[in-house]
């Protein structure tokens, strides 16, 4: 490798380094507010914000703090999908920092790769893989903020109808509950009463709520809100029934994986007992497996095994997984 090249990937490296170790912290906050202040923040950069502008800011996002970057990642779809993710993770972080950090993250892959001697096909795929590490994580915790969204839902609601019966307001109500209860519903919920506060239009608030809790209860519990804004009725008993709808979900699905479960070991047993014997066969017989892989049919024999692992992982996962 050419000290031009190990220069250019250094720099690289140690861009990187500091945009992942600190910019990345002081960019992710978690707090109720933090998304609301963000997007002040860009209201207080005009002279004079009106209220139209006011609704117009809240119900568009801000993809990044450079005007002419934040123009150009508007036309992206990418963008959009991975603003709305970040909202639903809870990460006060603009699109543009976490491509920044995620570009970041490939490139320090590939360059570590490279430093060990690896092949440059190699070191491209690790730098793919690192690529997307930072886009899957916050799909794992998008996809576990949802589950406890979700596991908070009915004591939330049971608290809302119990304060309305109580002679509260709804706004007041909700509030209550966003003060009460911890992340993500209180969060969500702070974060719903601000919007309204600001002056977004409840109906657009609600929409905002369902993109970012994207649960059929929570589509339930805005259809109830909007029926009983313009019909009107009973929003206590309305709330109560849809809290044990949900509880009774939880009774059925938690009766279905104890059920389940040693279908489900089985399953994930028989899933894993090639990898672990391959591993096994290259650490007990290295020569044998070593000319297996340099032979083409050695090579074409283990890539069908691995598509043949990667099926039957896939036939087990649908045929046990039951939905409600």
């Amino acid at each position: 490798m050419s000290l031009f090249v190990i220069t250019i990937f250094s720099f690289l490296a140690a861009v990187s380094l500091i945009v992942i170790f600190f910019m990345l912290p002081l960019a992710v906050q978690n707090t109720p507010q933090a998304r609301i202040k963000r997007r002040l923040t860009a209201i207080g950069r005009m002279d004079y914000a009106s209220r139209a502008e006011i609704q117009s800011l809240l119900k568009t996002s801000v993809y990044s703090d450079i005007p002419w970057l934040n123009s150009s990642l508007a036309n992206f779809s990418l963008t959009k999908r991975i603003d709305l993710l970040l909202e639903r993770a809870n990460l006060d972080m603009s699109p543009g920092m976490f491509m920044l950090c995620s570009g970041a993250a490939g490139g320090l892959a590939i360059l570590l790769f490279m430093l060990a001697g690896k092949p440059t096909l190699i070191a491209l795929l690790g730098g793919a893989v690192a690529l997307f590490v930072p886009y899957f994580y916050v799909k794992f915790v998008t996809w576990r903020r949802l589950r406890r969204f979700l596991e908070q839902m009915p004591d939330g609601l049971d608290m809302i109808s119990q304060s309305l019966q109580a002679g509260m307001g709804l706004t007041q109500a909700m509030v209550y509950v966003a003060k009460e209860v911890p992340d993500p519903l209180g969060t969500e919920f702070s974060v719903f009463i601000e919007e309204v506060n600001l002056g977004l239009p409840l109906t657009d608030a609600l929409r905002k709520l369902e993109e970012r809790m994207t649960l059929p209860e929570v589509r339930l519990f805005n259809t109830a809100l909007m029926v009983q804004r313009e019909v009107g009725g009973s929003l206590a008993e309305l709330l109560n029934k849809l809290s044990d709808i949900i509880r009774d979900r939880f009774r059925i699905e938690r009766l279905i994986k104890s059920l389940t479960a040693q279908n489900r070991m089985s399953a994930w047993t028989v899933c894993s007992i090639p990898p672990f014997l391959g591993v096994f066969m290259f650490m007990r017989e290295p020569v044998m497996m070593n000319d297996m892989m340099a032979h083409p049919m050695g090579k074409t024999l283990l890539a069908a095994a691995l598509v043949l692992e990667i099926l039957g992982i896939v036939a087990f996962n649908k045929l046990i997984k039951v939905r409600i």
